[in-house]
């Protein structure tokens, strides 16, 4: 790299001369390890004590879905239901739940009528959010596909 041989003389040289990069390179390096303080200053951190009252843990509380098949039956999460019992057990279960949101899940083949009367029924119960579910599991008949 440092030394050629021979050759034809006095022309500038095409390669690079590194030797003198890289010695500037490790007297910066060396700079740099002797100025960066080798402690590092600690990071104090204030911990509460442990309390020793357990926290109260929020009960999960299922979902309100309303089902209505194509026969006309009633179900809330999933259990049988009569429509007059319907209105009171929605408003009961809706008071102590921070979220007043109900979901209806109707078969493809129910009456709309009934199933807009569901949910006004489930709106004057006190739900403040109606969600519609979509069942994805169902499958569609061969003469709706394209």
């Amino acid at each position: 790299m440092g030394m050629s041989a021979g050759g034809s003389g006095g022309g500038a040289k095409s390669e690079i001369n590194v030797t003198p990069l890289v010695d500037v390179c490790l007297v910066l390096l060396i700079i740099f390890m002797v100025m960066v303080p080798r402690k590092v200053p600690e990071i104090s951190v204030r911990v509460p004590p442990e309390s020793k009252q357990k926290q109260q843990q929020k009960l999960q509380q299922e979902t309100l879905v309303v089902g209505l098949n194509k026969e006309g039956g009633l179900t809330l999460n999933r259990n049988p239901i009569d429509r007059t019992k319907l209105a009171e057990e929605i408003s009961r279960q809706l008071e102590v739940r921070e979220k007043k949101v109900v979901f209806v899940d109707f078969d493809d083949d129910a009456k709309f009528g009934v199933a807009v009367e569901i949910l006004d029924l489930a709106k004057q119960s006190g739900a403040e959010v109606l969600g519609i579910m979509k069942n994805k599991d169902k499958k569609v008949p061969d003469s709706l596909r394209g």
